[in-house]
């Protein structure tokens, strides 16, 4: 059985849907609504590393020590904002997992491509907080 972290083979559709290829993925799905469900949400995971990075992207070098367990070859890079309900049985197998570490990483990640993360008031609690300036919080407050 899959469960969240682990890094599979699944036959992934093109965004298209003209067809789709087996390929790495990252289950999102929480373990517990896991064994309840048919289908997981999966992560597209690619080698291909553009030259311009979006907000969502996350680089998982192979350098990286957590790199060893996750079954992946060369250094990967997970788009957060390509995302995949697909049913377990297009499972393929489970190449490695990932470690808390990198999940919390990617899990930031995901909440930039889903809407749930504002860099803009990130931006102004952070500094806020290192300038102890309340005026920052104030402002970030309206902007929401």
């Amino acid at each position: 059985m899959v469960k969240r972290g682990n890094i599979v083979l699944i036959k992934y559709p093109f965004t298209d849907l003209s067809g789709s290829k087996v390929r790495p993925a990252l289950i999102i799905t929480p373990d517990k609504m896991i064994p309840d469900m048919d289908d997981v949400l999966c992560l597209f995971i690619s080698s291909v590393i553009p030259d311009e990075l979006l907000d969502t992207d996350f680089i998982f070098d192979i350098n990286n020590p957590a790199f060893k367990n996750s079954g992946l070859k060369v250094t990967s890079l997970f788009r957060t904002h390509k995302l995949a309900l697909l049913n377990k049985s297009l499972v393929v197998r489970v190449l490695g997992e990932l470690e808390p570490q990198i999940i919390k990483k990617i899990n930031e990640k995901i909440k930039i491509a889903v809407g749930e993360y504002d860099p803009i008031n990130l931006f102004f609690y952070s500094t806020a907080f290192l300038s102890k300036n309340t005026d920052f919080k104030k402002q970030a407050n309206k902007d929401k």
